[in-house]
């Protein structure tokens, strides 16, 4: 065997230890209407239980995933990621080629308090995962696209000096206290993760909360119980029957830190597909406010938001629901033609009026 020097020795062992602590950088923006940023995020691993995101945790299902009970099959198959914890994931089913003129409310009965967590006051993080396309048209994974999105969430934020309306001041019924006090509703900023692409398959549900932890704290953010995180995607997975889904996670840095949970929702990139399209919403007929993928991934997002708020899923509990399980937004997915800030959505169910009420205005 040759021999080794020690001084050679020495510059192997340095050599190793930069590169073990060394963790890629993720350009992110953490306050509205500032450019992006890239900052290095250095952590010991020897303490660090979530020090690496990789594609071993995502696996691949094998079967379509179409429901909320597929996915938590698939979760529970899955391989855990160190220091990530996840709650029961909603899963919004695509469309399933009903006509307009035969829609109805989807469930049994009004929506009934389970003693979960509800967010009154919620504060909303965009995080676009995988490379932007070229272009202006907001018609692809562009920064147009993007803008488009972050636009939408600064237009509807609201609280008690500007009270939210429609939707948003809908679900303060479903509140335990100041019910009649308007919800808060604040756009905090974006990330994006350009470094790495996301699962080409249905991804499970820690897999999506990992990359919020990673991306948070490679930018230095909190995570917290009030944080909203909508991780939008520049593809549309393979075995994905649905078009979005929302569900909660927790993130602990090591064995003895104390969990952070935060609510999640996974976004994968509708663009034009038929089946989670806007143009399946009575009265959009096409014409749309910005582009047909916008205005769909629109849609979708309403849907996962005002779930988010009446039934957050925050330590893995329920909170409102019908007896058959669905939530407000899957009662009226599809259904009756709403409009938010320009754009025709579904509607929200309402315990007040046991229906998908109309809240164009």
């Amino acid at each position: 065997m040759k021999k080794i020097k020690a001084s050679s020795w020495l510059v192997v062992l340095v050599s190793g230890l930069l590169l073990i602590s060394t963790s890629p950088s993720f350009g992110g923006d953490n306050k509205s209407g500032e450019s992006e940023k890239s900052q290095s995020s250095e952590k010991s691993k020897s303490n660090e239980l979530s020090s690496t995101y990789d594609s071993r945790y995502w696996g691949n299902p094998s079967k379509e995933i179409s429901n909320s009970k597929d996915q938590e099959d698939y979760d529970r198959a899955s391989l855990a990621i160190p220091g990530i914890e996840v709650a029961t994931t909603e899963v919004f089913t695509s469309f399933q080629g009903r006509q307009a003129a035969a829609a109805v409310i989807a469930g049994k009965g009004d929506l009934v308090d389970q003693g979960g967590p509800v967010l009154n006051e919620i504060n909303i993080y965009t995080i676009f995962w995988g490379a932007k396309a070229a272009g202006t048209s907001p018609s692809a994974f562009t920064q147009a696209y993007q803008d488009a999105i972050n636009n939408f969430f600064i237009s509807i934020q609201c609280d008690a000096t500007k009270p939210c309306t429609n939707h948003s001041d809908l679900v303060k019924q479903y509140f335990r206290t100041a019910k009649n006090s308007s919800p808060i509703i604040r756009y905090r900023g974006t990330y994006s993760d350009t470094l790495s692409s996301p699962p080409a398959s249905s991804p499970s549900t820690s897999t999506i909360v990992g990359e919020v932890a990673k991306v948070v704290n490679a930018n230095g953010g909190g995570l917290g119980p009030t944080n909203f995180y909508l991780v939008f995607t520049n593809n549309f997975p393979t075995r994905a029957g649905y078009c979005a889904w929302h569900s909660a996670g927790s993130y602990k840095a090591t064995t003895t830190s104390t969990p952070s949970w935060f609510t999640v929702a996974y976004m994968p990139f509708v663009g034009t597909l038929s089946s989670c399209s806007a143009g399946n919403i009575p009265g959009v007929n096409n014409t749309y406010l910005t582009s047909q993928a916008v205005h769909s991934v629109i849609n979708v997002t309403t849907h996962e938001l005002y779930e988010t708020m009446t039934d957050s899923l925050l330590n893995n509990r329920y909170a409102w629901r019908d007896s058959s399980g669905y939530e407000n937004g899957d009662k009226c997915a599809w259904n009756f033609p709403s409009k938010i800030a320009g754009y025709l959505v579904q509607s929200e169910y309402s315990n007040l009026t046991h229906n998908c009420p109309n809240l164009i205005n």
